[in-house]
């Protein structure tokens, strides 16, 4: 399968988990931007149109100065017609994040941490196969 013209975004604030999840989708044919600060990622993704280009946000939980429930609702918020897919992988899953009912429905997949590099291919890939990624 091509995934050369699929680009993912991922945010996390720990750079070795940024660098292995890169590192393994990169292996797949994906094109990955990664940020360990949403802030950041938030500002590249409004900065030249480049959301209208991503397909696909990966995104830790708790992180400094933002959520990435928080930086998923601002993306939405910005281009709420967009078929952006979103993932968020978090060892808080079962503490805090299923919780937040408030904004839940709008993630597509919810991945519990530590996630072995196999799982996050799988669900990548199950999402990347869905008729309306891009």
């Amino acid at each position: 399968m091509n995934n050369d013209n699929k680009y993912i975004l991922l945010v996390d604030d720990e750079k070795d988990i940024l660098f292995l999840y890169s590192e393994c989708l990169k292996s797949d044919g994906y094109q990955i931007v990664s940020f360990d600060s949403p802030v950041e990622a938030l500002n590249y993704l409004n900065k030249n149109d480049n959301i209208s280009n991503c397909s696909l946000v990966i995104t830790d939980y708790k992180m400094p100065q933002m959520s990435g429930l928080d930086l998923i609702k601002k993306i939405r918020e910005k281009d709420s017609n967009s078929n952006i897919k979103t993932m968020i992988v978090s060892a808080y899953v079962k503490d805090d994040l299923l919780k937040d009912n408030s904004y839940i429905e709008r993630i597509d997949k919810i991945i519990e941490k530590p996630v072995d590099v196999d799982t996050l291919k799988n669900e990548v890939t199950n999402l990347t196969n869905d008729k309306i990624f891009r």
